[in-house]
């Protein structure tokens, strides 16, 4: 069983070609009528689509194009409505994924929360599109939405998800490809005070936190509830982003643990294909290629 633990899926290419910003390597736009050609030919069984909703870039653009007004708290008032309007999108985009996944089944769907919300808010939020939508867990950009993990505000969304069994892909490391510098938000170590807070929630690092390895490295053997991803780094065109060689991509995944790490592509920044062939190609033995084309991201979502 093959799964790419980490895709990008849009409702229109518009709004695809959009995100992508110019930087998709893949061809594609993003739409599930692309992907699941894409899949039928890498013998692709699952996608989880880690959807997420950009607030703070979409609530900055907004407070932007607001009309001056004479006193602060109409200026509050304002801002209280566009954060409204924030989460009303991001629920939308939610139920899109869920629905997407309805009429698609081999489609993992992953929703997004906001510090935006309220903590029952957040935590109606994932109840709600778990258990009458079908969602399998949480995707958080902290780059994106300029956010620390370890912001207490996220404390009851963490909570509820490993209550509810719900793992959480977060993007870490360096955000260059979606055109953010901003990486210290998402650095490896910043994730530590919610693995010890939260032991029983699974936690993936997207892109094996990307540009902070070393740091990837020094918290792998300390969390079991802790997973990593290969997106954007193992993409079948090049190794690269601190590996000098195929080799020491290897070497670095097993330093991880080879039950921690997930195939994922970042598609459709990224083509899964060649991603999918390099890692046959690497000098893992056959039981390890099993585990990281789709036994790990199995088992962390219920496969199996």
């Amino acid at each position: 069983m093959i799964i790419d633990a980490h895709v990008h899926t849009y409702p229109t290419a518009a709004i695809g070609q959009q995100a992508l910003q110019g930087a998709g390597r893949s061809g594609c736009s993003g739409t599930v009528e692309e992907l699941v050609p894409v899949m039928a030919r890498g013998k692709i069984s699952y996608a989880v689509m880690a959807n997420m909703t950009p607030t703070y870039d979409m609530k900055t653009a907004a407070l932007k194009n607001l009309p001056p007004v004479p006193t602060e708290e109409e200026k509050r008032n304002a801002e209280q409505k566009i954060n409204a309007q924030m989460i009303e999108r991001m629920k939308r985009r939610n139920l899109w994924s869920c629905t997407a996944a309805k009429e698609n089944p081999k489609l993992i769907p992953l929703i997004s929360v906001d510090i935006l919300q309220t903590s029952p808010e957040m935590q109606e939020e994932i109840e709600d599109k778990a258990k009458i939508h079908g969602a399998r867990g949480l995707k958080l950009h902290p780059v994106a939405n300029r956010f620390y993990p370890y912001d207490r505000r996220l404390w009851p969304a963490y909570a509820k998800a490993m209550e509810m069994n719900f793992p959480i892909l977060f993007h870490s490391g360096k955000g260059d490809i979606a055109g953010y510098t901003e990486a210290d938000y998402a650095r490896p170590q910043n994730f530590e005070p919610v693995l010890q807070s939260f032991p029983q929630l699974k936690i993936i690092l997207a892109h094996l936190g990307k540009g902070f390895l070393q740091e990837s490295a020094a918290i792998s053997q300390k969390y079991d509830n802790l997973f990593f991803d290969t997106s954007a780094l193992i993409t079948g065109v090049e190794i690269k982003d601190g590996f000098a060689s195929n080799d020491e991509a290897v070497k670095f995944m097993r330093t991880l643990g080879i039950n921690k790490v997930l195939f994922g592509s970042d598609w459709p920044w990224f083509d899964p294909l060649p991603a999918i062939e390099k890692i046959k190609t690497l000098n893992l033995t056959p039981e390890e290629k099993v585990w990281i084309l789709g036994k790990n991201a199995a088992a962390v979502y219920g496969l199996m």
